[in-house]
């Protein structure tokens, strides 16, 4: 959707109440919502006190609830941002659901089966609305490229590759031991962390639902005592395979690649991405390109989405807007948000089975379709 028709849905709806739960990747959603016509951020909550007081005041947000019960009492707030550490979204994500409020969640959707389970069950039973908020499918430089593989210019897809890889030093560097993502009771998982952007943008590139998996864990361990780098293989609903990387521990740049092969053609990402703001490369190959004999390279801008004005700067460019906006949207039509409940658990689930096979010496886990 487009500015415009987010306009259009806000003079004819009331304005829509935000709160926002965990205030450190939950300050970009929070700006996001500031920036749309037809929403307001109401209240915000973090269990620093400290924190919720200084984004309260950098924001301009009145209200700071001292508990996440105290949010959901509140009649006002009609949808809620959850941005707390993984393991605790689909915990979070339920409690806003049975208090009858709509929920935008970080990924992971979950970390159970029967949370997504769950999260499911009372969006079809209250009619309320969920979107899981993987960013990376509002990448300028990668919606093109679905639509061009959805109309069948790559042919029939066999094969697609993603990856996320990112050193942990650069996100613990500075945390206390207790932090949690690399406290030994909650460490955040490869496949469940930042696996989610390759899983999930993956099944979307494709356009394909995974029905099996089966994964290794690299066996060095970290120096946090964690898990660092899972590969995992899954086969496709359409016969397809494919191969999600995520690592924690490659001493690189940060990394968002995907690859996906057809039978009239082949797209890739480069691997050396560069920052938000900058343009990047991906590379394509056709059938139809007479005597070609390498890939061809195209500029595209990388994470910014320029069909936004960019305002002010996002933790993922302009990509919150745009999912926040088309969140908005589909409550105010009453629609199925991009990545609703189904969409989301279908890819969660291949993560946590695809985690349960390496945990079990790498043998095939069974994917379920949550239809």
């Amino acid at each position: 959707m487009d500015s415009s028709s987010a306009s259009g849905d806000a003079a004819k709806h009331p304005t829509i109440r935000v709160g926002v739960l965990g205030l450190g990747q939950g300050r970009s959603h929070l700006r996001a919502f500031q920036l749309l016509e037809g929403a307001t951020v109401a209240a915000i909550c973090d269990q620093d006190e400290s924190l919720a007081e200084r984004v309260a005041h950098e924001f301009g947000v009145d209200k700071r609830c001292p508990t996440y019960d105290a949010m959901l009492e509140d009649p006002t707030i009609d949808l809620i941002v959850v941005a707390t550490p993984d393991h605790l979204h689909g915990q979070h994500a339920i409690m806003a659901l049975e208090a009858g409020k709509h929920v935008l969640s970080e990924i992971p959707m979950a970390t159970t089966l029967a949370e997504c389970e769950r999260i499911i069950e009372l969006t079809d039973r209250h009619g309320l609305k969920y979107h899981m908020g993987n960013q990376v499918r509002y990448a300028f430089c990668l919606r093109d490229v679905q639509k061009m593989i959805r109309k069948g210019d790559l042919g029939d897809i066999f094969y697609g590759e993603g990856e996320y890889l990112h050193t942990m030093d650069e996100i613990v560097a500075h945390r206390p031991p207790d932090h949690w993502r690399i406290h030994p009771q909650t460490p955040q998982t490869t496949l469940l962390g930042g696996g989610p952007h390759a899983i999930d943008t993956l099944r979307w590139l494709m356009g394909v639902d995974f029905v099996e998996a089966q994964a290794y864990h690299a066996q060095q361990p970290s120096r946090w005592q964690t898990t660092h780098t899972t590969v995992a293989i899954f086969k496709a609903s359409n016969g397809a395979a494919a191969k999600v990387t995520v690592s924690y521990g490659m001493v690189r740049p940060y990394c968002l690649y995907y690859s996906v092969y057809g039978s009239a053609g082949s797209f890739e990402r480069t691997r050396d991405q560069g920052g938000a703001v900058e343009d990047t490369i991906n590379f394509h190959f056709h059938d139809r390109i007479a005597g070609a004999r390498r890939m061809a390279p195209v500029t595209v801008p990388n994470w910014s989405n320029p069909a936004i004005q960019r305002r002010h700067a996002l933790g993922h460019g302009t990509m919150e807007i745009e999912q926040a906006q088309q969140f908005l949207h589909a409550i105010i039509a009453d629609e199925e948000p991009a990545i609703g409940p189904r969409a989301a658990a279908r890819s969660i689930a291949a993560g946590i089975c695809a985690l349960q096979s390496a945990q079990h010496g790498g043998g095939p886990v069974a994917i379920p379709a949550f239809d």
